[in-house]
């Protein structure tokens, strides 16, 4: 979690990349140069890329919210948590926030094991409500990594941008 901290402090604008929009144009993150279009690992993903050094995939999903309905935020991040961290069989706790995004509701989701025995991946996930849908970035790395490449990674769901 502290990297998440430190991230936020010293998120600025130097992460110019590749620019990427989707659900038709609505919406857009940006990525660091270098970053690859990547298979992503759900087969109901609108994108995903990977870090050029393989160790986090990012992928993007987006649900449409039915009209008059609100979606409830705090029941999808934790019902999410305890899915992902059964696909990641991580043992520790996950913290979940709340958040702003590009003024949507963001609620944000970190899995990061703090032991060896808390498990292999790391997980960071992000569920924006951006009114007409509910865009999830999801953010699967090796909890080793080094701050470069998790700053990045923090930096591409910090990038969300609503185009409409």
């Amino acid at each position: 979690m502290r990297w998440l901290l430190v991230f936020l402090v010293t998120l600025g604008p130097g992460l110019a990349g590749d620019r990427v929009t989707f659900s038709d144009g609505a919406y857009s993150l940006e990525f660091p140069q270098g970053w690859e279009k990547s298979k992503a690992p759900t087969p109901d993903a609108e994108f995903a890329r990977e870090s050029p050094d393989g160790a986090v995939i990012i992928s993007v999903n987006c649900d449409v919210i039915p009209e008059n309905a609100v979606a409830d935020m705090d029941a999808m991040a934790k019902a999410s948590a305890k899915s992902y961290a059964e696909a990641i069989r991580f043992k520790g706790e996950a913290m979940i926030s709340d958040g702003e995004l590009d003024g949507c509701r963001a609620k944000f989701i970190t899995l990061a094991p703090q032991e060896e025995d808390e498990g292999p991946i790391a997980m960071f996930a992000v569920f924006v409500d951006a009114r007409k849908h509910l865009v999830r970035i999801t953010a699967t790395m090796s909890p080793q990594l080094g701050k470069e490449t998790k700053d990045e990674c923090l930096g591409d769901a910090y990038s969300f941008r609503r185009e409409d």
